[in-house]
């Protein structure tokens, strides 16, 4: 009985692990072929061929400041009331147009005694020549002495000095006079008027601002490779247009607006003034100066954001889009699909960004294909499917 027991146990045994390693071999097969799927698998990804494209360079900035090359405040030169007023906002003057007109009372006194003073002065030289020319026909007669004469001739000086004096003094009365009419030193419009008839202005005092936003610089300073990029062969006689991301007009000084508006899609012509220093020198960093033409009067001399200068002329050059770059326009890395099908890593240089594509300096070739699209958690050595885009800038 024992016997048949112990054979049964046995046969038990050799079942449970036959079962036990057939469950191990079934579960390191499965893993393997689990594990050799996973390494087969190709990821879908949207590629483009690296070849040659044309692309308008372009330059994003943050923050400039504008200024006018015209704009000036026009001053009161005497003190005065303003009794009459002649310009308004917005109104276009030209250089000697009168801009008010200043009551000072006192200057007609001032003028009178200035006056008075000179007359005296007058008498006193012409009493003082007499004397000198008396002494000067008495020395030759042996009448008089040396000493004489020379206090005759030092009068003589004085009393002319002091004419000389009561003259400036008369002229300078005369011109408080003639300032009482300030006019404007430019030509321009009228962006400020700071007093009103009835005011009471001292010389110094500003009256208006005249100024002409039709022409408006900024500088920016700019890393030379970036300046580089930007201007490409055309160098400092590159032409470019500045627009807004987020277009924001309001005129600080309520300016009015010309011509040419075209509101949010406004774009502006910009050209360089000069660079600093010179291309031809040597530097990490350059300070650019650009003219801009607002014939529209769009832009006033005053700050705005998130501007971008884009070239005019167009360049013929290897690219890439944007997207194959994960946003980092410098340098850095791209996905490039090799032969197998595989994912490549590649460290390139970069030169102009344009709209849509960005220069290779290095590191890419024509006709290599690169990832565009889901490049976030891809790794080098994943198997992938491309589908080729295609496209012009």
């Amino acid at each position: 009985m024992k016997k048949y027991f112990y054979i049964a146990m046995t046969m038990v045994i050799i079942l449970s692990l036959t079962i036990i390693g057939y469950g191990i071999f079934v579960n390191y097969k499965g893993e393997s072929i689990i594990l050799e799927r996973m390494n087969n698998r190709s990821i879908m990804v949207n590629a483009t061929t690296v070849k040659m494209r044309q692309i308008n360079a372009r330059y994003e900035f943050p923050e400039a400041s504008m200024y006018s090359r015209q704009s000036v405040d026009v001053i009161a030169k005497v003190d005065g009331v303003i009794t009459r007023k002649f310009i308004h906002k917005n109104k276009h003057v030209q250089a000697g147009d009168v801009i008010v007109e200043l009551t000072n009372e006192d200057l007609p006194l001032k003028i009178k005694q200035a006056e008075s003073a000179l007359r005296r002065a007058e008498a006193v030289e012409l009493q003082a020549k007499n004397s000198y020319s008396r002494y000067s026909s008495l020395i030759e007669q042996n009448a008089t002495s040396l000493e004489k004469l020379d206090e005759a001739r030092a009068n003589y000086a004085a009393a002319q000095a002091d004419v000389a004096n009561a003259r400036a003094q008369y002229e300078q009365a005369v011109l408080n006079q003639d300032r009482l009419r300030v006019v404007s030193n430019s030509d321009g419009y009228v962006l400020v008027s700071y007093k009103e008839e009835g005011n009471f202005v001292t010389a110094g005092t500003p009256i208006c601002l005249i100024g002409d936003f039709k022409f408006l610089w900024f500088a920016l300073s700019m890393e030379d490779a970036a300046l580089r990029s930007l201007l490409g062969e055309a160098g400092e006689q590159g032409q470019f247009t500045l627009s807004f991301k987020r277009p924001d007009f309001v005129k600080a000084y309520n300016t009015e607006y010309s011509s040419g508006n075209r509101g949010n899609k406004s774009v502006f012509p910009v050209d360089i003034y000069g660079i600093y220093p010179a291309l031809s020198e040597p530097a990490a960093m350059r300070r650019v100066v650009f003219n801009l033409y607002n014939d529209a009067g769009i832009l006033e001399a005053r700050s705005y954001e998130d501007m971008v200068l884009t070239a005019n002329q167009p360049r013929y050059v290897l690219a890439v889009p944007l997207e194959a770059l994960e946003n980092n326009y410098n340098t850095g890395n791209v996905y490039v699909i090799n032969s197998n099908q595989e994912l490549e890593e590649r460290y390139v240089s970069v030169g102009a960004i344009g709209e849509k594509y960005a220069e290779i300096l290095s590191g890419l070739q024509e006709g290599d294909v690169v990832v565009v699209s889901g490049i976030e958690g891809l790794k080098a050595g994943q198997k992938v499917e491309a589908n080729l885009e295609e496209g012009e800038e």
